[in-house]
Order: structure tokens, then C-alpha cells, then sequence
């Protein structure tokens, strides 16, 4: 248990304006309308840093070539700037490591 929370806040980035968000990544299978599972991608579940009231969160998804997938349904009301921001600190912060 105390692993898996250690890995649950291990991912973290910083974007210009200082603030910090920490992430997790798991596997997602996207369905078709029958439930056949057409991709799997990776889905990166953002809180922000700070946080307490939880009023932050954001669900953003990536195929496994490193282009972003968007569903639009899953992060409605949050700026696209923002989710753009956060999709640009990600990749920079994969591509350093």
C-alpha cells in the first residue's frame, strides 16, 4: 500500500506560472459503440498542487506514439488552455527523462 501511494504522487510537473500538478498514468481501453476495444491508451489523471478542495482535476488521454487523444466529454469547464499547457509540460518532462 505504501508503494502505491509513494508511485501515486511520484509524477510531478511544474508549469511557467509556478503552479504544480501531480499526475498518474494508467492504461484505458477505448469501445466502440458495441464495446469493442479499438485502442488502447494511456490516461493521465491530473490533481493540482495545493488543492484541497479537490476543484481541480483533469483526465487527458495518450496513444502509445505520443499523440494525445481528446474526449471532450471528460473535461468539460476546463480551459483549453490549460489542457494544453499541461499536455506540452508533460511530453517536455517524458522527453527529459
Amino acid at each position: 500500500m505504501r508503494d502505491a501511494l509513494k508511485n501515486l504522487y511520484n509524477n510531478q510537473i511544474t508549469l511557467e506560472d509556478n503552479n504544480q500538478f501531480y499526475y498518474t498514468i494508467k492504461p484505458y481501453e477505448l469501445t466502440n459503440a458495441l464495446g469493442n476495444i479499438i485502442a488502447v491508451l494511456q490516461e493521465y489523471n491530473f490533481t493540482k498542487e495545493g488543492d484541497n478542495n479537490g476543484q481541480f482535476y483533469c483526465k487527458l488521454y495518450k496513444t502509445k506514439e505520443g499523440n494525445w487523444y481528446d474526449v471532450e466529454e471528460m473535461n468539460k469547464g476546463i480551459d483549453s488552455n490549460m489542457i494544453m499547457l499541461l499536455k506540452l509540460a508533460t511530453n517536455s518532462q517524458e522527453l527529459s527523462l
